[in-house]
């Protein structure tokens, strides 16, 4: 596995770029995720990053470049391999993306539960140990999707991504729409995650309070390509206009956290 600073290269994205009808969304994206990195991307709205983690996972396929997670190439990968190596991944989509048809509490281990053999009473234990830590109530582990809040509705889905303690997390907005206790709670989680289980993260975010509590670096992606890579605390001393349009609504007390 290719190492940069005895640190191994989890994820690899090289001259990455995908159109639609003609239309350029990313032009050659190169970037790395280290072993114990979290990286938050950040970009206005529309400027590609989520169809950057969607081309990451395999739901998109690029136009050109590589993907290596875990020094698997991704691109061109059959499914029923993408689909296995997705199994130790955990991801958070911007609309949460449960399964209406299953209760929240197999919503959760869905994952798990397709990867070891596990009962629904040990299934309902392991969903309640991850909600606790989420500040959800144990009722709403019998309900469904359609019977909980919006809110609700994202912790539930962060709940699945964490499961299992996998050792790569891909969130995409995980405190859009969430109040600002809540969202830091969510931050403190992906920090844990990445901290203690020596996983690695990327977070697609607009929210530059998170950026300064989870991110050890930050990606601008501007005009279909990347145009500034950095720590949050550099991010404050950048000549980068859109680098400044982001960090301009914060306030000194987020500067001194980043």
């Amino acid at each position: 596995m290719e190492k940069i600073k005895n640190k191994k290269i989890i994820i690899k994205v090289s001259d990455l770029s995908k159109s639609f009808n003609n239309n350029i969304v990313l032009k050659n994206i190169n970037f790395k995720l280290l072993e114990g990195e979290s990286l938050a991307i950040i970009g206005a709205s529309g400027s590609g990053k989520s169809v950057l983690l969607k081309n990451i996972i395999g739901i998109l396929q690029p136009d050109k470049g590589s993907i290596v997670i875990n020094d698997t190439e991704m691109v061109n990968l059959s499914r029923n391999l993408k689909e296995k190596l997705l199994l130790d991944l955990g991801i958070t989509f911007q609309h949460g993306a449960l399964f209406d048809s299953l209760k929240n509490w197999e919503n959760i281990i869905f994952k798990t539960a397709n990867k070891e053999k596990i009962n629904n009473k040990q299934g309902k234990q392991l969903a309640f140990s991850i909600i606790k830590q989420l500040g959800l109530q144990p009722e709403i582990l019998d309900l469904y999707p359609s019977e909980i809040s919006g809110g609700m509705q994202k912790r539930v889905a962060i709940a699945r991504a964490i499961c299992g303690n996998p050792k790569i997390l891909l969130f995409d907005e995980p405190t859009s729409g969430l109040d600002p206790v809540t969202g830091s709670l969510i931050d403190q989680l992906i920090k844990t995650a990445v901290r203690t289980v020596g996983g690695s993260a990327i977070t697609i975010t607009h929210d530059m309070a998170s950026v300064c509590r989870i991110a050890d670096k930050v990606i601008l992606i501007d005009k279909q390509t990347i145009s500034w890579t950095g720590t949050p605390k550099e991010m404050f001393y950048s000549a980068n206009k859109k680098i400044q349009e982001f960090i301009k609504p914060i306030n000194s007390e987020i500067f001194f956290k980043c």
